[in-house]
C-alpha cells in the first residue's frame, strides 16, 4: 500500500518551510531567501543563478512579480526598489536584498519570483524550402513582398552592428537598415526612456561607432548577427539572403535572465509605436529552470498579454534537446508503489565544457498534485554513502548542503520548492558531482507520491549558472525510469500566443527534408501543440559577426569599408526560428491588420504535410513545415477584422451606388476593395479621392487603403 508523503516530511527536520502572505512565491525565491540564511559563502558552492546588483553600495535583486492590471502599485513606495516595466499585471523590479522578506508578505502580489538568469545559444537555399522566392517575384499575389516597412527585433546576443548584410544588397550607404539597439551592459552612453541602465543607439553613426555590442557572460559572440541575417539579412550582394531582405531592424543584447528580457521586449514595442510600424520579436534562445513547464509562467503571460495588447508577434524557437534522454514521467496512477527512481546522468569526467559545474534537475506534477523528491548517493558498487531530507513541493527548501563521501570528496547539493496552492507544485535540486569522485558514483533521483503525474527534466548547470543542455535519466537498476526526449519544447516556447518552431532539414543535394534529430519535440503539460511549425535549420548559411573570434567562417567573405566580413553555417531551431520571423515580417508587409492569433492561424492553416512529417498535428512537426508563400497569399485575402477602423477617413454617400467618395487619402494609394470576409476582390491605384464601385453586388464591403506602409481601414455599403 502507498504511504502518505505528508507522513514523511513530517519526520524531517532539515526541510525548511518559508511562510509568506503572498499567494505564491516562486521556488527559486524561496531558495534564495533559505541559502542566504546560511552562514556559508554560497557563492563558492552553488553558482548564483540569480541576477544582483549592486547601486551606490547596496545590493537588489531582480524579481517579477504578478498583480492586478489595474493595481497602481503606490504599495511599492514604502521599499527600497525600482521599478523596470509594467504590461498587463507582470511586473519586473529590482528590491534592495534588506526589504526582500516584507516585500513578499504584500496581499497585492499574486505571484512574486526572482528573475532567474537565461542562455541558449545554406541560406540559399534554405528559402527554396518554404517558397520565398515566389514571395519575393509576387508571382500570382498584388504584390512582390520583402519585408519592407516592417519591423524585426532580434533579442540575442553577439550582433556587429557594421554587417554589410543590414544595408540592402547593392550596399548602398543610406540603404542601412538597423533602426536602434540597446545594450544593456553598456553603461557608457544613454539609456532608453523609461529605464536607467544600459546604451540606446537610435541612429546608423552611433550605432557604426559602437561597432558590436558588450562581451558578456556568454560570450556568443556571433549569434545575433547570424539569426538577423537569417530573419531580414540583405546577403550584401551574396547568396546569402535573408527571407525578410528590406526589412528594418532593432537588436537588444540583454542581460541574460527574465527581467531584462521583459524590458527588452518592452522597449522593443516602445520603438515600434514611435515608428508606426508592425513588430515581430524572434527568440533564438529557450531554457528550462526558470519557471513553470505548463505555458502559465509569468515569462509566459507577458508574451501572452504583449500579443493580445499590443499587436507583437513572437516567434519562438523549440530548444535542441531532441536528442535528449533528460525527461521522465512518473506516473503514479498507474504504478503500484509510491516511490520511483531514476539516476542522473552527469557530463563527469569530461565536462561538457570548461565551465560546467553540475547539474538543475527541475520537477512539475500535472494539476498541482502534492509529491516529494530527494537525491540518493551510491557508490560504485552501489552501496548508499548518503541521501538528501525528503522535500515537499509545497514553498519548503533545503538550504545548500554537502554529503561527505570520503576524506577528501564531497558532493554538493540544495533544492528549493514552490507551493501547490495555485494549483503548480514545482521542485529544484541542483547537484554537483565532484571532480574527484569516481564517474562510476551514482545519483538517484527519488519521487513520492501517492496519486498523479510528476515530470522531471534533467539540465547541466555551469559556473555562469546558465545552461539548457539535456543529459539523460537512467533506467540504471531494476524498476528505475529510463529518459526520454518527450516534454521537450523549452521556455518561454510554451506561451500560448507565441509561434514555436522545430527544425528540419531542408530538400537540397544530399539532405532530406527530413527533422532535425537536435529539434526538441512535445508533447507539454498543455492542451495546446508546441511547437506549431517547423523550417528548415541545418547548415544553415548567414552573416557572422566580424569581432568575434569563434564565429564559423566559410570561404564566402567581402570587403566592405576596408573591412572583411564573413558568412558561416551553424545549425539548431535558433536558425529555424528567423526563418519563420522572416516570413511573418512579409505577412506583416501583405496584411498589416493582420492580429498576432492570425498570423499563427494563417501559418497552421498553409503549413505543408509530406511523407516525413506524416499525419499533422504531432508533437515533433506540429502542424507541419513553413510554407511562406501560402500563408503569404493567405494574409492577402485576410482583411484582419480585428483591427479598428481609421477614423480619419470618411465615405460617402451611404449607401452608395456607383460612385464611392473617399476623404483622407492622398494621391496614389493602394486600395484593397474587400468583401466581408476578407477575401481581396481588385486592387486600385487611385489618383483621385473617388472609387468607381458600379461593377459591385449589393452589400458590405471593406477598404483597405495602404498609405505608404501604413494600412487604413473602413468599411461601406453598396447599394
Amino acid at each position: 500500500m502507498k504511504r502518505t508523503i505528508l507522513y514523511l516530511i513530517g519526520l524531517i527536520a532539515t526541510v525548511i518551510p518559508v511562510t509568506i502572505s503572498a499567494q505564491s512565491v516562486g521556488n527559486g525565491l524561496n531558495g534564495y531567501i533559505a541559502n542566504t540564511k546560511n552562514t556559508k559563502n554560497i557563492n563558492e558552492l552553488i553558482p548564483n543563478r540569480y541576477t544582483t546588483e549592486n547601486i551606490n553600495g547596496k545590493e537588489y535583486i531582480s524579481l517579477i512579480m504578478e498583480v492586478d492590471k489595474d493595481c497602481d502599485l503606490s504599495f511599492l513606495k514604502k521599499y527600497d526598489c525600482k521599478i523596470g516595466s509594467k504590461t498587463a499585471g507582470i511586473v519586473t523590479l529590482r528590491v534592495n536584498t534588506n526589504d526582500l522578506t516584507r516585500l513578499i508578505k504584500e496581499k497585492e502580489i499574486k505571484e512574486i519570483e526572482i528573475s532567474r538568469k537565461c542562455g541558449a545559444i545554406n541560406l540559399s537555399n534554405a528559402v527554396v524550402d518554404f517558397e520565398a522566392a515566389k514571395v519575393w517575384n509576387g508571382i500570382d499575389l498584388l504584390e512582390s513582398y520583402t519585408g519592407k516597412d516592417v519591423l524585426i527585433g532580434v533579442a540575442d546576443w553577439g550582433i556587429d552592428y557594421t554587417h554589410p548584410t543590414f544595408y540592402d544588397s547593392l550596399l548602398n550607404e543610406d540603404s542601412y537598415r538597423i533602426v536602434a539597439a540597446w545594450d544593456q551592459f553598456r553603461n557608457q552612453g544613454p539609456a532608453p526612456e523609461g529605464f536607467s541602465y544600459g546604451t540606446v543607439f537610435t541612429d546608423k553613426e552611433s550605432l557604426l561607432a559602437a561597432r558590436c555590442d558588450t562581451a558578456n557572460q556568454l560570450d556568443t559572440g556571433y549569434h545575433s548577427t547570424h539569426c538577423g541575417g537569417i530573419a531580414a539579412g540583405s546577403g550584401a550582394g551574396t547568396k546569402y539572403k535573408g527571407v525578410a531582405y528590406e526589412a528594418n531592424l532593432i537588436f537588444c543584447t540583454w542581460i541574460p535572465d527574465e527581467a531584462h528580457y521583459i524590458e527588452c521586449c518592452t522597449w522593443m514595442n516602445n520603438v515600434a509605436k514611435s515608428l508606426n510600424k508592425r513588430l515581430v520579436i524572434n527568440n533564438s534562445w529557450g531554457i528550462y529552470n526558470i519557471g513553470r513547464m505548463d505555458g502559465e509562467s509569468m515569462l509566459d503571460k507577458f508574451i501572452n498579454a504583449m500579443s493580445q495588447d499590443s499587436n507583437i508577434v513572437f516567434v519562438i524557437s523549440a530548444g535542441n534537446n531532441g536528442g535528449a534522454m533528460f525527461h521522465i514521467e512518473a506516473d503514479f496512477n498507474k504504478a503500484n508503489t509510491d516511490t520511483l527512481r531514476s539516476e542522473i546522468q552527469f557530463n563527469f569526467p569530461t565536462p561538457y565544457s570548461n565551465e560546467y559545474w553540475g547539474e538543475v534537475v527541475t520537477l512539475q506534477s500535472e494539476n498541482g498534485a502534492p509529491f516529494a523528491s530527494k537525491l540518493e548517493f551510491y557508490d560504485y558498487a552501489w552501496n548508499k554513502f548518503g541521501e538528501t531530507p525528503l522535500m515537499q513541493a509545497d514553498g519548503s527548501t533545503v538550504p545548500v548542503q554537502t554529503v561527505l563521501r570520503d576524506e577528501t570528496d564531497s558532493i554538493i547539493y540544495s533544492g528549493a520548492s514552490r507551493s501547490s496552492k495555485d494549483k503548480v507544485s514545482l521542485v529544484d535540486w541542483e547537484v554537483r558531482q565532484s571532480r574527484y569522485v569516481s564517474n562510476t558514483d551514482h545519483i538517484v533521483l527519488c519521487i513520492v507520491a501517492d496519486s498523479g503525474k510528476v515530470h522531471a527534466w534533467n539540465l547541466n548547470k555551469n559556473s555562469k549558472s546558465v545552461g539548457n543542455t539535456g543529459f539523460n535519466f537512467l533506467a540504471s537498476q531494476n524498476g528505475y525510469l529510463q529518459g526520454d526526449n518527450t516534454h521537450g519544447v523549452s521556455e518561454p516556447g510554451l506561451a500560448e500566443k507565441a509561434i514555436t518552431v522545430a527544425a528540419h532539414q531542408f530538400k537540397a543535394n544530399q539532405w532530406n527534408p527530413e527533422i532535425c534529430g537536435f529539434s526538441s519535440r512535445g508533447p507539454n503539460i498543455t492542451n495546446y501543440y508546441k511547437p506549431e511549425i517547423s523550417a528548415p535549420g541545418y547548415s544553415i548559411m548567414s552573416s557572422v559577426s566580424s569581432f568575434s573570434a569563434n564565429a564559423p567562417k566559410s570561404k564566402d567573405s567581402i570587403v566592405f569599408n576596408g573591412r572583411s566580413y564573413f558568412f558561416g553555417s551553424a545549425s539548431g531551431t535558433s536558425m529555424s526560428g528567423p526563418m519563420v520571423t522572416g516570413a511573418v515580417a512579409l505577412m506583416l508587409q501583405a496584411n498589416p491588420n493582420l492580429t498576432p492569433d492570425e498570423v499563427k492561424q494563417l501559418i497552421i492553416e498553409t503549413a505543408k504535410t509530406d511523407d516525413y512529417t506524416e499525419q499533422c498535428p504531432n508533437d515533433i512537426w506540429g502542424y507541419g513545415k513553413l510554407n511562406a508563400y501560402q500563408a503569404v497569399k493567405a494574409a492577402e485575402k485576410k482583411v484582419g477584422l480585428a483591427a479598428a477602423e481609421d477614423l480619419s477617413i470618411t465615405v460617402y454617400p451611404v449607401p452608395a451606388k456607383d460612385i464611392l467618395y473617399i476623404e483622407g487619402i492622398t494621391p496614389d494609394n493602394t486600395v484593397y476593395v474587400c468583401d466581408i470576409t476578407g477575401r481581396n476582390l481588385e486592387v486600385k491605384k487611385l489618383n483621385s479621392e473617388t472609387l468607381d464601385i458600379k461593377h459591385l453586388s449589393s452589400g458590405v464591403y471593406i477598404l483597405n487603403i495602404n498609405d505608404k506602409g501604413t494600412v487604413k481601414k473602413i468599411k461601406f455599403i453598396k447599394n
